[in-house]
């Protein structure tokens, strides 16, 4: 009940703070929008905690997690209706599997040495959006949920335990997109931004880019941070964040 609360509590305000914004935002003149790839090079940090066995995790030295390859696509379309939201759905893979060492109890289950794990906090993101400002600087704010459908599995190499938990919370966030075109050359910069804190719980997803727009065509590179920061999720702490470069490309129409 104490996650449900904080839920609808977070989903509440996000929605408040949208409908205000929604009444200064201009509109696309024609139905457009676009397709992406992306491959993202990120490097795990972070920890994760039992309450019941008060047992800490480390991603990096007890789990060895490292870098991983992720793979993202995501498509959008804008239109010219004002009331009507425009809307990008993207999905990205972020399943990574590493072998460790762990000697405690977590979750319950008691570690005696070498452990294989997996983490996977893959989702699917909605972001509804308006265009506040739409010339040679662009700013968009809007609302994104993020629905993961992940878990972390630990399983001793000795014994054969396992620790199996789920990861599979949608996370509600304010969303603001931003960009400003450098004339004459087809290049832009901007930022993305998906955010929410609420109640000790932090969720953060963002990005720093640069574009080069080729017709029909554009390529696009930046800096990718995601972290989240989040108590009693099935009985454990999350502190885990992946941040690293990624490459894009697409087609713009």
């Amino acid at each position: 009940m104490k996650l449900i609360s904080k839920k609808l509590a977070i989903s509440s305000a996000i929605a408040s703070a949208l409908c205000v914004g929604t009444t200064v935002t201009a509109h696309a003149d024609t139905i457009g929008g676009d397709v992406k790839v992306s491959y993202w090079q990120g490097a795990y940090s972070g920890d994760v905690f039992s309450r019941a066995d008060q047992q800490t995790i480390d991603l990096e030295q007890d789990l060895n997690y490292d870098d991983g390859g992720f793979l993202e696509i995501s498509a959008s379309l804008e239109h010219p209706i004002p009331i009507i939201p425009n809307i990008r759905i993207s999905h990205i893979d972020l399943d990574e599997s590493a072998d460790g060492a762990i000697s405690g109890t977590f979750e319950g289950v008691n570690f005696t040495g070498d452990v294989e794990s997996n983490l996977d906090l893959t989702n699917t993101s909605v972001t509804l959006y308006y265009e506040v400002l739409d010339n040679f600087v662009s700013l968009d704010i809007g609302l994104e949920t993020k629905i993961f459908d992940g878990r972390l599995y630990i399983k001793d190499k000795t014994t054969g335990d396992v620790s199996d938990t789920k990861i599979d919370d949608p996370i509600p966030m304010l969303y603001a997109g931003v960009s400003a075109d450098l004339p004459l050359t087809g290049l832009s910069v901007g930022a993305d931004v998906s955010a929410i804190s609420y109640s000790g719980d932090k969720f953060l997803d963002a990005k720093a880019r640069v574009r080069y727009d080729l017709g029909l065509v554009f390529l696009e590179g930046g800096y990718r941070q995601m972290s989240v920061q989040v108590d009693d999720v099935s009985g454990i702490d999350v502190d885990a964040s992946i941040s690293g470069v990624y490459l894009s490309t697409g087609l713009d129409f």
